[in-house]
């Protein structure tokens, strides 16, 4: 994968690459309102004492270039100097004090020094440097009342004994009252509120200090500078080179390379002999993880999803051709995540298959990942995934739209796509954000690799869902407003999609030519491709259903007893027989036996007929009892054109 990234910085670097274009990051000029962003100006002077905001400039596509916004520091404990930030509290408080210990020449040196001291109070040495200065609220009309006076305030109201505990308090509540007025002062003089503001610069006399060459020169070396000046020999990990060495891979932002403790792997007590790299393909490394940042992070769900392309075969050469094969597996894999906005499958699956440049050949490194503050936790890394699976998993999809439709009838909406495996496997959320999610993170490795999933661990999963929705449970990814028979009925459509796409072994189908059902069933059993013990147990569930509609039309209250009959736990052989005897004497009681009476017939003599090998799990029992179950209620709701709840 490192060699994957340090191959995109290569297309970014190479025919004069600029190294600070490379490390621009992507500025939106829309909030996800569609609100128009601005850039918030902290305007200085330091001919008069005279401090002015500007935010009349809109971003747009140039304005991250044209400011040199770079993101952060590297490490959330290094001092924030960079003048453009996406965070106005870094002017408000340290970047002034930052850049007074950064070497930016005599001249610029002397202006920024100027500017600190003017306009800035300091709050005392109690207070950690990174807070301790705040721009001056009163003199300059952003609040009416002193910083100092607003500090001892502040320090009265702290009970705290413990005296460090008690100074980290303050700065915090602090911080807060300073955002606060801030915010209110942006949006009472501009008429502009917090989230439009996208960018915040820092000018000098009318200046941006960005636009001064020797910052330029300083955000450079910051980049490229390592961590201590030993020299280290041996050879780079990637180009073999001897020169400029170094094993301090701290200023890299995508932190999946541990370099910071001393781990059983090797004994070491430092990473000289793990991983070396040479300045160059150090500078590739930081402008392939920007590039990526910018160009390949997307969503998948609930999770954030990097796309990293490695080259086997003709890597692009420039940037142009390196953004061509970004978009569009960028656009690939956001078709098949979300089918639910294509209109023409066909075109669709032959842009896709279009999108492969006949000069280069690359596998994805498809990484799921979490960020928690600097760090990169790394929840999957699915390797070596081929691009033509994003055409495979759009045409399959395609054929399962036809599959719902040739079986339940034209009215019938269905599309399988990569979201919907997550709502057809129980995920724990705490704060909207995924928690036990390695069962559903193999699955999609399965399906992106074409590799095998055991279908018994699937079915457990839906049968979890279904449990979940039925039971109306808190706290999981399941929406349980759809239904467990449109859970229960998408499952089986889904179990197809996997065998379709290699995942799952395909079954033993039975011959429905001597089955004395419906032929809408015999059809729907025959494109499953159900075994006898799967069809009975259909059957079976198919009766559930029918009574299920009676007692609604009887009961209404969108009542349903007879689902009171599963055990979402399982339904193990014995409990099949008890259940088979319970269903036929509701069909008697509902005054449908007639009506039921051969499809009753059938399901007896095929669970007769298999009685001495039935090899259907309790879990598998189930959930084929609720497809039958799922497959009565959605066509007699497509029958009716209405809709009717189970419960």
């Amino acid at each position: 994968m490192i060699e994957g990234i340090i191959q995109i910085g290569n297309s970014m670097l190479s025919n004069g690459g600029d190294m600070l274009c490379s490390l621009i990051k992507e500025v939106s000029s829309q909030n996800r309102r569609g609100e128009q962003m601005h850039v918030l100006k902290f305007c200085f002077s330091t001919q008069k004492d005279e401090f002015k905001l500007d935010c009349k400039e809109e971003i747009d596509s140039s304005t991250a270039l044209k400011y040199a916004f770079i993101g952060s520091a590297d490490g959330p404990a290094s001092p924030q100097w960079f003048v453009t930030s996406n965070s106005y509290l870094y002017h408000i408080t340290e970047t002034l004090n930052n850049l007074t210990k950064v070497d930016l020449g005599n001249e610029l040196n002397e202006k920024i020094k100027t500017v600190f001291d003017t306009y800035y109070v300091d709050l005392g040495d109690k207070i950690k440097p990174k807070n301790r200065y705040i721009l001056n609220y009163k003199k300059y009309g952003i609040a009416e009342e002193d910083v100092l006076e607003t500090l001892n305030k502040v320090e009265s109201e702290e009970t705290e004994e413990n005296e460090k505990r008690r100074y980290k308090n303050i700065a915090s509540s602090l911080k807060k009252i300073y955002s606060k007025e801030f915010e209110n002062y942006v949006k009472y003089e501009f008429n502009i509120k917090k989230n439009e503001i996208g960018l915040c610069t820092i000018l000098i006399d009318g200046i941006p200090l960005s636009n001064f060459k020797e910052y330029r020169q300083a955000i450079l070396k910051s980049k490229q500078k390592s961590k201590g000046n030993k020299k280290v020999r041996g050879y780079c990990s990637m180009c073999g080179s001897s020169k400029n060495l170094t094993s301090d891979l701290s200023k890299m932002k995508i932190k999946y390379y541990t370099t910071n403790q001393i781990i059983f792997a090797s004994e070491l007590k430092n990473y000289d002999k793990n991983m070396l790299l040479c300045s160059n393909c150090l500078n590739k490394l930081i402008s392939g993880e920007n590039y990526i940042q910018n160009k390949l992070n997307t969503k998948l769900v609930g999770f954030t999803v990097y796309l990293i392309p490695h080259f086997i075969l003709g890597s692009p050469m420039d940037k142009k051709d390196l953004d061509k094969v970004s978009d569009n597996i960028q656009h690939s894999f956001n078709i098949v995540k979300n089918l639910n906005g294509v209109e023409d499958f066909k075109d669709e699956i032959q842009n896709i298959a279009d999108m492969r440049n006949r000069n280069t050949y690359f596998l994805i490194n498809i990484m799921f990942y979490k960020k928690s503050n600097q760090a990169t936790k790394i929840q999957k890394l699915i390797k070596d995934v081929n691009p033509s699976v994003f055409q495979k998993i759009m045409t399959v999809s395609y054929d399962m739209n036809k599959l719902g439709r040739k079986i339940m009838g034209i009215n019938y909406k269905l599309n399988i796509d990569l979201q919907t495996f997550y709502f057809m496997t129980p995920v724990r959320l705490k704060n909207s954000e995924p928690m036990n999610y390695r069962k559903l993170l193999q699955m999609y490795d399965a399906i992106l690799t074409q590799r095998n999933l055991k279908l018994d661990e699937f079915i457990r999963g839906v049968i979890s869902c279904a449990k979940i929705e039925f039971f109306d449970e808190a706290g999981y990814n399941v929406n349980g407003k759809s239904g467990i028979y449109n859970t229960i009925l998408k499952a089986n459509f889904c179990i197809k999609f996997l065998e379709y796409m290699g995942c799952i072994g395909e079954g033993e189908k039975m011959n429905v030519s001597n089955l004395k059902v419906r032929d809408d069933m015999k059809s729907y059993i025959l494109n499953m491709g159900y075994d006898e013990q799967q069809s009975a147990m259909f059957l079976l569930g198919c009766l559930i259903g029918e009574i299920g509609n009676a007692q609604y039309r009887r009961m209404g209250e969108d009542r349903k007893p007879i689902l009171n009959k599963l055990n979402f736990g399982g339904v193990d052989k014995s409990k099949v027989i008890r259940l088979t005897n319970e269903v036929f004497n509701k069909l008697i009681q509902e005054k449908i036996r007639k009506y039921n009476e051969i499809t009753f017939s059938e399901c007896k003599r095929l669970m007769d007929a298999n009685k001495d090998s039935w090899k259907l799990n309790k879990h598998e029992n189930l959930f084929y009892i609720l497809s039958g179950y799922s497959y009565d209620t959605m066509k007699a709701m497509l029958n009716k054109g209405g809709k009717e709840n189970e419960q």
